[in-house]
C-alpha cells in the first residue's frame, strides 16, 4: 500500500498510480476481444482524464505563481522544464487549460470556463486534448464581426461534431462551420488576418532538412508573389548551374540570350524554384551588410567547425541560431563573405578576450557562443541568438567585461539572477570536467543545499557521458561525480 500523505489529493494519485501498476503487470491473454476492446478504450478513458486533472494542476499553479518561485518566468517554462515534454506540446496543453478549466478572478471567485461545452466534453473524457485544441483552432478564426450568440452556437456544434471525428477531420468540418458564418468573406477584416498571420520554421531533421509554413497577409502575399516573380522564375538563381543570373543579376532582359538558355537547362520544379529564390534573397541581403548587429554579435552566419573538418572538407559544422550545415556548404557561404568562420583547436577552447566597457564585443559574443552555445541556465535550450550577455560577478559590483567572466543568457533566465531570496546566483566552474563553465545556484526555496547547476541541453554528447556515469556508479556506489548532473 502507497504511504500516507497529508494530502487526500495525493492519496488518492499514489492509489490511482498503484492500480495502473497492477493493470499493466496483468496477463492480457486471458482476456477476449470483447474484453479487450472494453480495456482499449478504458485506458484512453483514464489517459483522458488525467489530462484534465493536470490542465487543473497547471491552473493551479498559474493562479497562485508557484512557478516564479521555483525558478521559471513563464508557465509554459515551467510544464516543458518540470515534465520534459515539447514546447508545442506545452503550448497546446496550456492552451486547453486556459479554455476549458475554471479560472479564478481577481477578486478569488471561481469562474466559468471560456468555453462550457467544451469544457464539459473535455471534463468527461468524450474528447481528447488533441480534439480540444483542434476545435479552439477553429474557433479563433470566426471573425471578430461575428455575433456572441453565433459564435457560441459554433462552439457547440464543433464539440458535438468532434465526438465522432479524429483530430484530422475537425479542420475540415470547421472549414465548413466557417464558410457557413462567412459565406461572403466580407466580415473578416484585417485585424482578423493580423491574428492568423505568422511563420514557423521547425527543427532540423536528422537529414538537417526544416519545414517553413506559415500564414501570409494579404499584403505580403502581393510582395512575395513580386520577389518570386523575378527571382524564381525558370533559369534564375539555380544553384546547380554556374552560368545562371542570380539574384542581383539587375535585368535578364538585357541579355535575353543568356536567361532563355539557363531556362531552358533549368529542370527544377517550381517548390525548388522559390526555396533557391528565398536562399539567395537571404544570401544577397546578408552579404550586404545591412542588418547590423543582433545582441551584440553580427548579424551574418557565424559557425564553428574543427580543424580537421576544413582540411578534409567532411562533416558537419554548427551555427550560433543552434543550426547544423555540412562543412562543404559553410565553406561555400563563406566565399559569399555572408558567413563568419570560427575553426577551433583540438581542445574547442575559445581564446581569452578583455574589455574595458560595460558591453561584450561582438568577438566576445562569438567567444561565448563557441564556449556555451546557448543559455547556460540549467535546461534552458534557448539559442545563442536569443540571449543576452550576462556578468557572472554584476558590473556595477566590479564585475569584469573578460570572456572568462561573461556567459550567455536568455532575457527570462537572465533577469532572475540577484541577491534577493528568491533569485538565483552564478559562478565560474573552476574545477572538475566542465571548468571554465558558468553554473547556476538555486534559491533555498528551490534547492536548500543550494548544489551549482550545469546546463547540459546544448551538448548531447554530455547527456550520454552522464548517462554512462550512472550506470558504473549503479554498480560502483562509491563513484560518484558533483559535476554530473
Amino acid at each position: 500500500m502507497p504511504m500516507p500523505t497529508a494530502s487526500p489529493v495525493l492519496d488518492l494519485l499514489a492509489t490511482l498510480d498503484e492500480t495502473l501498476d497492477e493493470v499493466n503487470a496483468a496477463d492480457l491473454s486471458r482476456l477476449d476481444e470483447s474484453q479487450l476492446r472494453t480495456l482499449l478504450h478504458g485506458v484512453e478513458r483514464v489517459a483522458r482524464k488525467a489530462a484534465v486533472a493536470s490542465h487543473t494542476t497547471i491552473t493551479e499553479i498559474s493562479d497562485r505563481g508557484s512557478h516564479t518561485r521555483w525558478g521559471y518566468k513563464r508557465v509554459a517554462q515551467m510544464v516543458v522544464g518540470e515534465l520534459k515534454i515539447s514546447a508545442s506540446d506545452a503550448a497546446r496543453r496550456l492552451r486547453v487549460a486556459a479554455a476549458t478549466v475554471c479560472m479564478r478572478s481577481f477578486t478569488g471567485e471561481m469562474q466559468e470556463p471560456k468555453h462550457f461545452d467544451l469544457s464539459q466534453a473535455v471534463f468527461d473524457a468524450e474528447l481528447s486534448e488533441r480534439h480540444a485544441d483542434e476545435i479552439l483552432k477553429v474557433l479563433e478564426k470566426i471573425p471578430d464581426a461575428v455575433s456572441a450568440e453565433k459564435r457560441e452556437r459554433a462552439q457547440r456544434v464543433m464539440t458535438e461534431s468532434a465526438r465522432d471525428l479524429d483530430p484530422r477531420q475537425i479542420e475540415a468540418v470547421g472549414d465548413r462551420l466557417l464558410a457557413h458564418l462567412d459565406p461572403d468573406g466580407t466580415l473578416t477584416d484585417d485585424a482578423d488576418r493580423a491574428k492568423r498571420r505568422g511563420l514557423s520554421l521547425s527543427r532540423q531533421d536528422a537529414s538537417m532538412m526544416s519545414k517553413l509554413k506559415g500564414e501570409l497577409d494579404p499584403a505580403t502575399r502581393a510582395m512575395f508573389d513580386v520577389l518570386f516573380d523575378a527571382w524564381a522564375r525558370p533559369g534564375m538563381n539555380n544553384p546547380e548551374d554556374p552560368e545562371s543570373p542570380s539574384g542581383s543579376y539587375s535585368d535578364p532582359d538585357t541579355d535575353r540570350d543568356l536567361a532563355d538558355a539557363a531556362a531552358q537547362r533549368d529542370t527544377r520544379s517550381a517548390p525548388q524554384r522559390r526555396h533557391d529564390a528565398l536562399s539567395a534573397m537571404a544570401a544577397w541581403f546578408i552579404a550586404n551588410g545591412t542588418l547590423g548587429s543582433h545582441r551584440g554579435a553580427p548579424a551574418q552566419v557565424v559557425v564553428t567547425m574543427t580543424y580537421e573538418q576544413v582540411m578534409e572538407m567532411a562533416g558537419v559544422a554548427t551555427t550560433m541560431s543552434g543550426g547544423l550545415i555540412p562543412v562543404v556548404d559553410a565553406l561555400e557561404l563563406a566565399k559569399a563573405n555572408n558567413l563568419l568562420l570560427a575553426v577551433l583547436d583540438a581542445q574547442g577552447l575559445p581564446m581569452f578576450l578583455g574589455r574595458s566597457r560595460r558591453l561584450a564585443s561582438a568577438a566576445q559574443r562569438i567567444a561565448m557562443w563557441i564556449n556555451a552555445l546557448g543559455c547556460t541556465f540549467g535546461g534552458c535550450t534557448a539559442p545563442f541568438t536569443w540571449t543576452e550577455a550576462h556578468h557572472v560577478t554584476d558590473w556595477s559590483k566590479g564585475g569584469l567585461t573578460d570572456i572568462n567572466q561573461l556567459t550567455p543568457a536568455c532575457p527570462d533566465h537572465h533577469s532572475m539572477v540577484g541577491d534577493g531570496p528568491e533569485q538565483w546566483q552564478t559562478v565560474i566552474v573552476e574545477h572538475g570536467r566542465y571548468k571554465g563553465r558558468c553554473a547556476w545556484i538555486p534559491p533555498a526555496s528551490i534547492d536548500p543545499e543550494r548544489q551549482p547547476r550545469i546546463n547540459h541541453a546544448h551538448h548531447p554528447e554530455e547527456l550520454l557521458e552522464q548517462a554512462w556515469e550512472r550506470a558504473r556508479t549503479a554498480e560502483d556506489p562509491d563513484r560518484s561525480d558533483p559535476w554530473g548532473g
